[in-house]
Protein backbone atom coordinates (compact mmCIF):
# COMPACT_ATOMS: atom_id res chain seq x y z
CA UNK A 1 0.00 0.00 0.00
CA UNK A 2 1.60 3.66 -1.11
CA UNK A 3 2.07 5.92 2.07
CA UNK A 4 -0.12 8.97 1.90
CA UNK A 5 1.34 12.15 0.41
CA UNK A 6 0.79 14.32 3.27
CA UNK A 7 -0.33 13.24 7.48
CA UNK A 8 -3.58 15.11 6.36
CA UNK A 9 -4.24 13.13 3.61
CA UNK A 10 -3.60 10.28 6.07
CA UNK A 11 -6.42 11.15 8.78
CA UNK A 12 -9.03 11.43 5.75
CA UNK A 13 -7.91 7.79 4.87
CA UNK A 14 -11.02 5.31 4.45
CA UNK A 15 -11.68 2.19 6.84
CA UNK A 16 -10.00 -0.41 3.95
CA UNK A 17 -12.69 -3.37 5.50
CA UNK A 18 -15.95 -4.63 4.80
CA UNK A 19 -16.63 -5.29 8.73
CA UNK A 20 -17.61 -2.02 10.72
CA UNK A 21 -14.31 0.15 11.66
CA UNK A 22 -12.90 0.20 15.16
CA UNK A 23 -13.75 2.36 17.24
CA UNK A 24 -11.75 5.46 18.87
CA UNK A 25 -11.84 7.86 22.04
CA UNK A 26 -9.82 10.05 23.61
CA UNK A 27 -10.35 10.14 27.68
CA UNK A 28 -10.40 13.81 28.62
CA UNK A 29 -7.51 14.89 30.71
CA UNK A 30 -10.10 14.89 33.55
CA UNK A 31 -10.48 11.11 33.74
CA UNK A 32 -6.70 10.84 33.05
CA UNK A 33 -6.73 12.32 36.60
CA UNK A 34 -9.43 10.20 37.81
CA UNK A 35 -6.98 6.99 38.79
CA UNK A 36 -9.56 4.97 40.89
CA UNK A 37 -12.35 4.93 38.33
CA UNK A 38 -9.55 4.26 35.54
CA UNK A 39 -7.99 1.42 37.08
CA UNK A 40 -11.94 0.06 37.88
CA UNK A 41 -12.62 0.88 34.33
CA UNK A 42 -9.45 -0.78 32.48
CA UNK A 43 -9.58 -4.15 34.96
CA UNK A 44 -13.67 -4.37 33.74
CA UNK A 45 -12.70 -4.03 30.04
CA UNK A 46 -10.85 -7.34 30.22
CA UNK A 47 -14.01 -9.73 31.09
CA UNK A 48 -16.86 -7.13 29.43
CA UNK A 49 -18.28 -7.17 26.52
CA UNK A 50 -17.21 -3.83 24.93
CA UNK A 51 -15.12 -1.27 27.04
CA UNK A 52 -16.37 0.05 30.22
CA UNK A 53 -16.50 3.87 30.63
CA UNK A 54 -14.62 5.40 33.16
CA UNK A 55 -17.42 7.95 33.37
CA UNK A 56 -19.83 4.80 34.54
CA UNK A 57 -17.46 4.17 37.71
CA UNK A 58 -17.20 7.55 38.38
CA UNK A 59 -21.09 8.29 38.43
CA UNK A 60 -21.25 4.53 40.52
CA UNK A 61 -19.71 5.78 43.06
CA UNK A 62 -21.46 9.09 43.78
CA UNK A 63 -23.97 7.34 46.72
CA UNK A 64 -26.30 10.58 45.81
CA UNK A 65 -27.44 8.91 42.42
CA UNK A 66 -28.84 5.87 44.59
CA UNK A 67 -32.44 5.16 44.15
CA UNK A 68 -35.03 3.99 47.08
CA UNK A 69 -35.32 0.12 46.69
CA UNK A 70 -32.33 0.04 43.83
CA UNK A 71 -29.67 -2.53 46.00
CA UNK A 72 -27.67 -3.09 42.05
CA UNK A 73 -25.58 0.26 42.39
CA UNK A 74 -24.37 -0.05 46.17
CA UNK A 75 -23.51 -3.92 45.72
CA UNK A 76 -22.00 -2.43 42.57
CA UNK A 77 -19.82 -0.03 44.15
CA UNK A 78 -18.77 -2.35 47.14
CA UNK A 79 -17.23 -4.66 44.08
CA UNK A 80 -15.37 -1.78 42.71
CA UNK A 81 -13.95 -0.67 45.85
CA UNK A 82 -13.31 -4.02 46.80
CA UNK A 83 -11.68 -4.36 42.61
CA UNK A 84 -9.42 -1.96 43.40
CA UNK A 85 -6.91 -3.31 45.99
CA UNK A 86 -7.76 -6.58 45.14
CA UNK A 87 -5.86 -5.99 41.96
CA UNK A 88 -2.93 -3.93 43.32
CA UNK A 89 -2.69 -7.20 45.75
CA UNK A 90 -2.68 -9.55 43.27
CA UNK A 91 -0.05 -7.96 41.12
CA UNK A 92 -2.32 -6.74 37.82
CA UNK A 93 -0.43 -3.52 37.95
CA UNK A 94 -0.78 -2.35 34.11
CA UNK A 95 -4.13 -1.32 35.00
CA UNK A 96 -2.47 1.39 37.38
CA UNK A 97 -0.52 2.63 35.03
CA UNK A 98 -3.44 4.13 32.18
CA UNK A 99 -3.73 7.32 34.71
CA UNK A 100 -0.54 9.66 34.23
CA UNK A 101 0.08 13.42 36.43
CA UNK A 102 2.11 15.87 35.27
CA UNK A 103 3.71 17.57 38.25
CA UNK A 104 5.28 20.56 38.24
CA UNK A 105 8.37 20.76 40.72
CA UNK A 106 10.12 23.68 41.97
CA UNK A 107 13.08 24.21 44.52
CA UNK A 108 13.40 20.63 44.36
CA UNK A 109 17.62 19.80 45.06
CA UNK A 110 19.43 18.22 42.34
CA UNK A 111 20.75 15.57 44.98
CA UNK A 112 17.26 14.36 45.48
CA UNK A 113 16.30 14.17 41.61
CA UNK A 114 19.47 12.90 40.68
CA UNK A 115 19.26 10.20 43.73
CA UNK A 116 15.57 8.97 43.50
CA UNK A 117 13.37 10.99 40.81
CA UNK A 118 15.76 10.62 37.63
CA UNK A 119 16.95 6.76 39.21
CA UNK A 120 14.31 4.94 37.55
CA UNK A 121 12.95 4.71 33.80
CA UNK A 122 9.39 5.05 34.29
CA UNK A 123 9.20 8.74 34.29
CA UNK A 124 9.23 11.76 31.83
CA UNK A 125 10.99 14.87 33.12
CA UNK A 126 11.98 17.85 31.56
CA UNK A 127 14.35 20.14 34.21
CA UNK A 128 15.79 23.67 33.74
CA UNK A 129 19.14 23.67 32.29
CA UNK A 130 22.46 24.90 33.76
CA UNK A 131 24.00 24.98 30.44
CA UNK A 132 21.42 28.05 29.24
CA UNK A 133 20.09 29.47 33.07
CA UNK A 134 22.85 30.97 35.22
CA UNK A 135 22.59 30.31 38.56
CA UNK A 136 22.10 32.89 40.90
CA UNK A 137 22.42 30.99 44.13
CA UNK A 138 19.55 33.53 45.87
CA UNK A 139 18.22 30.37 47.14
CA UNK A 140 19.80 27.01 48.05
CA UNK A 141 18.01 23.76 49.72
CA UNK A 142 19.87 23.98 53.52
CA UNK A 143 19.29 21.51 55.74
CA UNK A 144 17.81 22.72 58.94
CA UNK A 145 21.30 22.83 61.47
CA UNK A 146 21.84 24.04 64.37
CA UNK A 147 24.77 27.59 64.46
CA UNK A 148 27.63 26.92 64.11
CA UNK A 149 26.95 23.97 61.80
CA UNK A 150 24.81 26.28 59.77
CA UNK A 151 27.59 28.75 59.55
CA UNK A 152 29.99 26.06 58.11
CA UNK A 153 27.36 24.68 55.71
CA UNK A 154 26.13 28.32 54.40
CA UNK A 155 29.82 29.66 53.80
CA UNK A 156 30.74 26.41 51.76
CA UNK A 157 27.53 27.37 49.76
CA UNK A 158 28.35 30.90 49.22
CA UNK A 159 32.22 30.05 48.55
CA UNK A 160 30.78 27.35 46.05
CA UNK A 161 29.09 30.66 44.14
CA UNK A 162 31.54 32.76 44.06
CA UNK A 163 33.76 29.46 42.60
CA UNK A 164 31.37 28.99 39.90
CA UNK A 165 31.14 32.97 39.05
CA UNK A 166 34.83 33.47 38.81
CA UNK A 167 35.13 30.43 36.76
CA UNK A 168 32.56 32.19 34.39
CA UNK A 169 35.06 35.16 34.05
CA UNK A 170 37.80 33.10 33.55
CA UNK A 171 36.88 30.57 31.44
CA UNK A 172 35.16 33.51 29.04
CA UNK A 173 38.33 34.77 27.06
CA UNK A 174 39.19 31.13 26.10
CA UNK A 175 36.48 30.28 25.33
CA UNK A 176 35.41 33.12 22.88
CA UNK A 177 38.74 32.57 21.10
CA UNK A 178 37.94 29.16 20.47
CA UNK A 179 34.58 30.65 19.14
CA UNK A 180 35.84 33.23 16.49
CA UNK A 181 37.68 29.96 15.02
CA UNK A 182 34.58 28.08 14.82
CA UNK A 183 32.00 30.79 14.13
CA UNK A 184 34.29 33.71 12.18
CA UNK A 185 31.83 35.23 10.92
CA UNK A 186 29.81 35.76 13.69
CA UNK A 187 33.17 36.97 15.74
CA UNK A 188 33.43 39.97 12.79
CA UNK A 189 30.07 40.83 12.65
CA UNK A 190 29.26 43.87 14.93
CA UNK A 191 26.15 45.36 16.02
CA UNK A 192 24.42 44.59 19.32
CA UNK A 193 22.76 42.15 17.66
CA UNK A 194 25.36 39.83 16.59
CA UNK A 195 27.41 40.99 19.37
CA UNK A 196 24.75 39.70 22.21
CA UNK A 197 24.55 36.62 20.15
CA UNK A 198 28.27 35.94 19.94
CA UNK A 199 28.46 36.67 24.41
CA UNK A 200 25.37 35.17 25.05
CA UNK A 201 26.22 31.94 22.95
CA UNK A 202 30.17 32.43 25.03
CA UNK A 203 28.10 32.90 28.32
CA UNK A 204 26.37 29.56 27.69
CA UNK A 205 29.28 27.85 27.36
CA UNK A 206 31.41 28.79 30.38
CA UNK A 207 28.19 28.52 32.47
CA UNK A 208 28.03 24.91 31.10
CA UNK A 209 31.58 24.06 32.46
CA UNK A 210 31.50 26.19 35.85
CA UNK A 211 28.37 24.50 36.83
CA UNK A 212 30.91 21.43 37.78
CA UNK A 213 31.87 23.51 40.80
CA UNK A 214 28.14 23.98 41.56
CA UNK A 215 27.04 21.60 44.73
CA UNK A 216 23.83 19.52 44.71
CA UNK A 217 21.78 21.66 47.03
CA UNK A 218 21.09 23.80 43.52
CA UNK A 219 17.56 23.63 43.55
CA UNK A 220 15.86 23.13 39.98
CA UNK A 221 12.25 23.56 38.37
CA UNK A 222 10.84 21.04 36.30
CA UNK A 223 7.93 19.10 34.92
CA UNK A 224 7.70 15.62 35.66
CA UNK A 225 5.14 12.76 34.30
CA UNK A 226 4.63 9.77 36.08
CA UNK A 227 2.01 7.07 36.05
CA UNK A 228 -0.23 5.97 39.23
CA UNK A 229 1.90 2.90 39.71
CA UNK A 230 5.01 4.79 39.96
CA UNK A 231 3.79 7.38 42.35
CA UNK A 232 2.55 4.55 44.39
CA UNK A 233 5.49 3.02 44.08
CA UNK A 234 7.57 6.34 44.90
CA UNK A 235 5.33 6.60 47.87
CA UNK A 236 6.57 3.28 49.65
CA UNK A 237 10.42 4.13 49.05
CA UNK A 238 10.78 7.81 49.64
CA UNK A 239 12.62 7.36 52.53
CA UNK A 240 15.17 5.00 50.79
CA UNK A 241 18.96 6.81 50.91
CA UNK A 242 20.42 9.20 50.10
CA UNK A 243 18.29 11.96 50.82
CA UNK A 244 14.78 10.77 52.51
CA UNK A 245 13.74 13.69 54.41
CA UNK A 246 13.63 16.19 51.08
CA UNK A 247 12.15 13.06 48.94
CA UNK A 248 9.58 12.11 51.21
CA UNK A 249 8.43 15.81 51.37
CA UNK A 250 7.90 16.06 47.89
CA UNK A 251 6.15 12.50 47.47
CA UNK A 252 3.97 13.50 50.26
CA UNK A 253 2.77 16.46 48.37
CA UNK A 254 2.33 14.89 45.18
CA UNK A 255 0.14 12.18 46.82
CA UNK A 256 -2.03 15.02 48.57
CA UNK A 257 -2.40 16.58 45.18
CA UNK A 258 -4.22 13.35 43.43
CA UNK A 259 -6.02 12.81 46.58
CA UNK A 260 -7.21 16.48 46.05
CA UNK A 261 -8.82 14.86 42.81
CA UNK A 262 -9.48 11.90 43.59
CA UNK A 263 -9.79 10.85 47.22
CA UNK A 264 -9.73 7.19 46.39
CA UNK A 265 -6.08 6.84 45.13
CA UNK A 266 -5.08 5.22 48.01
CA UNK A 267 -8.18 3.00 48.40
CA UNK A 268 -11.61 3.64 49.33
CA UNK A 269 -12.72 4.17 52.29
CA UNK A 270 -12.60 0.48 54.15
CA UNK A 271 -9.98 -0.71 51.18
CA UNK A 272 -7.15 0.56 51.25
CA UNK A 273 -3.98 -0.20 49.45
CA UNK A 274 -1.74 -2.60 51.47
CA UNK A 275 1.16 -0.04 51.03
CA UNK A 276 3.38 -0.74 54.36
CA UNK A 277 5.51 2.63 53.70
CA UNK A 278 9.26 2.09 54.85
CA UNK A 279 10.67 3.64 57.51
CA UNK A 280 14.72 4.65 56.26
CA UNK A 281 15.99 1.88 58.50
CA UNK A 282 14.06 -1.16 56.57
CA UNK A 283 15.09 0.02 53.18
CA UNK A 284 17.43 -2.62 51.34
CA UNK A 285 20.07 -0.73 50.60
CA UNK A 286 20.24 0.47 54.59
CA UNK A 287 19.87 -3.10 55.72
CA UNK A 288 23.06 -4.05 53.71
CA UNK A 289 25.12 -1.42 54.46
CA UNK A 290 24.64 -2.22 58.27
CA UNK A 291 25.53 -5.70 57.91
CA UNK A 292 28.83 -4.40 56.44
CA UNK A 293 29.61 -1.11 58.55
CA UNK A 294 28.16 -0.38 62.10
CA UNK A 295 27.79 3.46 61.42
CA UNK A 296 26.35 4.78 58.01
CA UNK A 297 27.95 8.20 58.72
CA UNK A 298 31.49 7.55 58.41
CA UNK A 299 32.80 7.90 55.23
CA UNK A 300 33.61 5.25 52.26
CA UNK A 301 35.74 1.98 51.74
CA UNK A 302 38.92 2.82 49.98
CA UNK A 303 39.63 -0.66 49.84
CA UNK A 304 36.19 -0.77 47.12
CA UNK A 305 38.09 2.70 45.60
CA UNK A 306 40.98 0.98 44.79
CA UNK A 307 39.43 -2.15 43.08
CA UNK A 308 36.70 -0.52 41.33
CA UNK A 309 39.31 2.06 39.91
CA UNK A 310 42.00 -0.82 39.39
CA UNK A 311 39.42 -2.20 36.95
CA UNK A 312 39.01 0.92 35.17
CA UNK A 313 42.39 1.56 34.07
CA UNK A 314 42.13 3.92 31.62
CA UNK A 315 38.69 4.37 30.56
CA UNK A 316 35.94 6.23 32.48
CA UNK A 317 33.59 3.65 30.96
CA UNK A 318 34.24 0.37 30.10
CA UNK A 319 33.04 -2.35 28.22
CA UNK A 320 33.19 -5.13 30.82
CA UNK A 321 29.96 -7.95 29.25
CA UNK A 322 28.93 -8.77 25.86
CA UNK A 323 28.22 -11.25 23.50
CA UNK A 324 31.05 -12.58 21.37
CA UNK A 325 28.24 -13.69 19.02
CA UNK A 326 26.59 -11.04 18.89
CA UNK A 327 26.72 -10.11 15.41
CA UNK A 328 26.10 -13.72 14.21
CA UNK A 329 22.83 -13.66 16.49
CA UNK A 330 21.47 -10.49 15.36
CA UNK A 331 22.26 -11.32 11.73
CA UNK A 332 19.72 -14.24 11.89
CA UNK A 333 17.66 -12.39 13.88
CA UNK A 334 17.06 -10.11 11.27
CA UNK A 335 16.86 -12.96 8.83
CA UNK A 336 14.24 -14.44 10.98
CA UNK A 337 11.95 -11.44 10.55
CA UNK A 338 11.90 -11.88 7.08
CA UNK A 339 11.68 -14.94 6.56
CA UNK A 340 15.29 -15.46 4.55
CA UNK A 341 18.07 -18.11 4.78
CA UNK A 342 22.01 -17.36 4.92
CA UNK A 343 22.40 -18.06 1.54
CA UNK A 344 19.77 -15.47 0.83
CA UNK A 345 20.87 -13.02 3.36
CA UNK A 346 24.24 -13.17 4.53
CA UNK A 347 25.17 -11.78 8.02
CA UNK A 348 26.97 -8.40 6.41
CA UNK A 349 23.99 -7.49 4.29
CA UNK A 350 21.42 -8.56 7.40
CA UNK A 351 23.49 -6.31 9.80
CA UNK A 352 23.26 -3.21 7.06
CA UNK A 353 19.57 -3.83 6.66
CA UNK A 354 19.04 -2.23 10.16
CA UNK A 355 21.96 -0.41 10.98
CA UNK A 356 23.43 1.70 7.22
CA UNK A 357 21.67 4.99 7.04
CA UNK A 358 21.56 4.43 3.27
CA UNK A 359 19.76 1.34 3.47
CA UNK A 360 17.35 2.15 6.68
CA UNK A 361 15.89 5.33 6.07
CA UNK A 362 13.95 4.75 9.87
CA UNK A 363 17.54 6.16 11.06
CA UNK A 364 17.06 9.73 9.03
CA UNK A 365 13.79 10.15 10.22
CA UNK A 366 13.30 12.80 13.59
CA UNK A 367 11.41 10.27 15.12
CA UNK A 368 13.40 7.07 16.53
CA UNK A 369 10.91 5.10 14.79
CA UNK A 370 13.51 1.40 16.16
CA UNK A 371 11.29 0.86 19.25
CA UNK A 372 8.30 -0.33 17.30
CA UNK A 373 9.99 -0.89 13.61
CA UNK A 374 9.93 -5.25 13.32
CA UNK A 375 13.42 -5.33 11.56
CA UNK A 376 15.00 -2.50 14.00
CA UNK A 377 13.83 -4.37 17.46
CA UNK A 378 16.27 -7.11 16.52
CA UNK A 379 19.06 -4.86 17.90
CA UNK A 380 17.70 -5.82 21.46
CA UNK A 381 19.32 -9.01 21.17
CA UNK A 382 22.57 -7.44 21.55
CA UNK A 383 23.30 -6.01 24.86
CA UNK A 384 26.78 -4.16 26.71
CA UNK A 385 27.56 -3.49 30.07
CA UNK A 386 29.72 -1.09 30.82
CA UNK A 387 32.13 -0.31 34.11
CA UNK A 388 31.65 3.56 34.62
CA UNK A 389 33.07 6.33 36.90
CA UNK A 390 31.80 9.69 35.81
CA UNK A 391 30.68 12.74 37.25
CA UNK A 392 28.01 13.62 38.72
CA UNK A 393 27.10 16.19 36.08
CA UNK A 394 27.43 13.40 33.15
CA UNK A 395 25.47 11.07 35.68
CA UNK A 396 22.90 13.65 35.65
CA UNK A 397 22.59 13.71 31.95
CA UNK A 398 23.23 9.91 31.39
CA UNK A 399 20.23 9.37 33.79
CA UNK A 400 17.84 10.89 30.65
CA UNK A 401 18.61 7.58 28.86
CA UNK A 402 16.46 5.93 31.06
CA UNK A 403 16.35 2.39 28.65
CA UNK A 404 20.29 2.18 28.95
CA UNK A 405 19.57 0.98 32.97
CA UNK A 406 21.85 1.88 35.47
CA UNK A 407 22.08 0.88 39.05
CA UNK A 408 23.02 4.01 40.64
CA UNK A 409 25.02 3.76 44.02
CA UNK A 410 24.14 5.12 47.79
CA UNK A 411 26.35 8.14 47.13
CA UNK A 412 26.34 7.92 51.73
CA UNK A 413 28.61 4.81 51.01
CA UNK A 414 31.00 6.42 48.48
CA UNK A 415 31.88 9.57 50.70
CA UNK A 416 35.82 10.21 50.77
CA UNK A 417 37.78 12.29 53.19
CA UNK A 418 39.72 13.62 49.99
CA UNK A 419 38.24 15.64 47.04
CA UNK A 420 36.85 12.55 44.58
CA UNK A 421 36.11 14.72 41.30
CA UNK A 422 36.81 15.20 37.27
CA UNK A 423 38.92 17.87 35.67
CA UNK A 424 36.65 19.31 32.85
CA UNK A 425 38.55 19.72 29.82
CA UNK A 426 38.07 23.53 29.20
CA UNK A 427 38.94 24.35 32.85
CA UNK A 428 42.03 22.25 32.65
CA UNK A 429 43.42 23.99 29.85
CA UNK A 430 42.99 27.50 31.63
CA UNK A 431 45.62 27.64 34.56
CA UNK A 432 43.81 30.25 36.67
CA UNK A 433 40.64 28.50 36.27
CA UNK A 434 42.30 25.35 37.50
CA UNK A 435 43.99 27.06 40.46
CA UNK A 436 40.34 28.11 41.15
CA UNK A 437 38.55 24.87 40.46
CA UNK A 438 40.62 23.42 42.60
CA UNK A 439 39.93 25.74 45.45
CA UNK A 440 36.18 26.01 45.50
CA UNK A 441 36.21 22.20 45.37
CA UNK A 442 38.23 21.87 48.38
CA UNK A 443 36.22 24.76 50.16
CA UNK A 444 33.33 22.60 49.59
CA UNK A 445 35.19 18.79 50.51
CA UNK A 446 36.74 20.19 53.83
CA UNK A 447 33.15 21.72 54.95
CA UNK A 448 31.29 18.28 54.30
CA UNK A 449 34.45 16.31 56.31
CA UNK A 450 33.60 19.20 59.22
CA UNK A 451 29.92 18.57 59.47
CA UNK A 452 30.88 14.69 59.30
CA UNK A 453 33.24 15.19 62.33
CA UNK A 454 30.59 17.37 64.25
CA UNK A 455 27.84 14.47 63.67
CA UNK A 456 25.99 15.88 61.02
CA UNK A 457 23.98 13.04 59.41
CA UNK A 458 25.09 12.36 56.01
CA UNK A 459 22.14 12.39 54.73
CA UNK A 460 22.26 16.26 55.06
CA UNK A 461 25.92 16.60 54.61
CA UNK A 462 25.51 15.15 50.56
CA UNK A 463 23.87 18.30 49.62
CA UNK A 464 28.05 19.79 49.66
CA UNK A 465 29.44 17.80 47.08
CA UNK A 466 29.95 19.05 43.71
CA UNK A 467 28.39 18.37 40.67
CA UNK A 468 32.28 17.13 39.90
CA UNK A 469 32.15 14.41 42.14
CA UNK A 470 32.69 10.98 40.55
CA UNK A 471 30.07 8.68 40.58
CA UNK A 472 31.00 4.87 39.78
CA UNK A 473 27.81 2.50 38.86
CA UNK A 474 27.52 -0.13 36.63
CA UNK A 475 25.09 0.42 33.53
CA UNK A 476 23.42 -2.36 31.06
CA UNK A 477 21.41 -1.79 28.01
CA UNK A 478 20.46 -2.77 23.82
CA UNK A 479 21.97 -2.07 21.15
CA UNK A 480 18.75 -0.44 20.22
CA UNK A 481 18.83 1.98 23.13
CA UNK A 482 22.59 2.70 23.31
CA UNK A 483 22.53 3.57 19.11
CA UNK A 484 20.06 6.33 20.28
CA UNK A 485 22.49 7.03 23.06
CA UNK A 486 25.41 7.14 20.78
CA UNK A 487 24.10 9.07 17.99
CA UNK A 488 22.89 12.02 20.08
CA UNK A 489 25.78 12.10 22.44
CA UNK A 490 28.33 12.40 19.60
CA UNK A 491 26.80 15.25 18.57
CA UNK A 492 29.52 18.48 18.83
CA UNK A 493 26.40 20.06 20.55
CA UNK A 494 26.41 17.62 23.09
CA UNK A 495 28.16 18.50 26.78
CA UNK A 496 31.98 17.59 26.42
CA UNK A 497 32.20 14.80 29.21
CA UNK A 498 29.41 12.85 28.08
CA UNK A 499 30.49 12.99 24.32
CA UNK A 500 33.80 11.46 25.14
CA UNK A 501 32.18 9.09 27.06
CA UNK A 502 30.08 8.15 23.57
CA UNK A 503 33.51 7.93 21.71
CA UNK A 504 34.92 5.51 24.49
CA UNK A 505 32.01 3.03 24.88
CA UNK A 506 31.60 3.15 20.49
CA UNK A 507 35.11 2.66 20.36
CA UNK A 508 35.39 -0.15 22.18
CA UNK A 509 32.42 -1.43 20.84
CA UNK A 510 33.62 -1.73 17.58
CA UNK A 511 37.04 -3.45 18.28
CA UNK A 512 35.35 -6.54 19.61
CA UNK A 513 32.29 -6.24 16.89
CA UNK A 514 33.73 -4.95 13.75
CA UNK A 515 30.54 -5.03 11.62
CA UNK A 516 28.35 -3.62 14.13
CA UNK A 517 31.06 -0.86 15.36
CA UNK A 518 31.19 0.46 11.62
CA UNK A 519 27.75 1.99 11.89
CA UNK A 520 27.65 2.95 15.44
CA UNK A 521 30.32 6.07 15.70
CA UNK A 522 27.96 8.60 13.73
CA UNK A 523 26.55 11.70 15.00
CA UNK A 524 22.95 13.15 13.83
CA UNK A 525 24.45 14.94 11.01
CA UNK A 526 25.96 12.20 9.86
CA UNK A 527 23.35 9.75 9.82
CA UNK A 528 20.91 11.56 8.59
CA UNK A 529 23.36 12.58 5.60
CA UNK A 530 23.72 8.86 4.75
CA UNK A 531 19.72 8.41 4.84
CA UNK A 532 19.43 11.48 2.71
CA UNK A 533 17.71 13.39 5.19
CA UNK A 534 17.77 16.98 5.05
CA UNK A 535 18.80 19.55 6.65
CA UNK A 536 21.87 17.35 7.83
CA UNK A 537 22.25 19.17 10.65
CA UNK A 538 18.73 19.17 12.97
CA UNK A 539 19.86 21.75 15.44
CA UNK A 540 19.07 24.55 13.61
CA UNK A 541 20.29 27.82 15.89
CA UNK A 542 22.55 25.32 17.41
CA UNK A 543 24.45 24.47 14.66
CA UNK A 544 27.94 23.64 16.28
CA UNK A 545 29.77 25.52 13.38
CA UNK A 546 31.33 22.04 11.68
CA UNK A 547 30.36 20.57 8.54
CA UNK A 548 30.94 16.98 10.60
CA UNK A 549 29.29 15.27 7.53
CA UNK A 550 31.71 16.44 4.68
CA UNK A 551 34.83 13.98 5.69
CA UNK A 552 33.45 12.41 8.05
CA UNK A 553 36.42 10.48 10.63
CA UNK A 554 35.79 9.20 13.63
CA UNK A 555 39.59 8.67 14.33
CA UNK A 556 39.68 12.32 14.31
CA UNK A 557 36.56 13.22 15.96
CA UNK A 558 37.91 14.91 19.06
CA UNK A 559 40.58 16.63 17.27
CA UNK A 560 38.07 18.83 15.01
CA UNK A 561 35.68 19.60 18.27
CA UNK A 562 36.85 22.81 19.28
CA UNK A 563 34.00 23.60 21.46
Amino acid sequence: MAAPASPQQALAAPYPFRSAPPTVRLIGQESAHDPFALTVAAAWTCYGARPARVESVRKLLDPSLDEPGDEVRPARRERAQRLYPDLFAAGHHTTFQHANFVFVLDGVSRLAIWSFFHSHPHYNSEQVSQRYREVTGTTMVTPDLPEPLLAIYTAAIERALAGYRRLVELLTPDLTARYARVFPSRAKARGPEAEERVRRDVQRKAQEVARYVLPLATPAHLYHTVNGLTLLRYYVLANQLDVPGEVRYVVNRMVEEVLKVDPNFLGAPGHPLDLRLLATEETLEYQELVHLRENLDQTGNEAFFREFDAALGDYHSKLVAYNPEAERLLASAVRTVLGRSRDELGDAEAIAAVLDPARNHYLGHPLFLAMHAKLMQTLNHVSFTFQKRISGAEAAQNQRHRSTLASSPVLSAHLRPEPDVMVPADIARVPAALEEYHATVRALWEAKNRLLDAGVPVEQVLYLLPNSHHVRFYETGTLLTYFWKWVKRLCFDAQREIFETARQETAQVAAVLPEIGRYITRPPCVLRHEAGTRPFCPEGGRYCGIPVWRDYDFGTLADRRIL
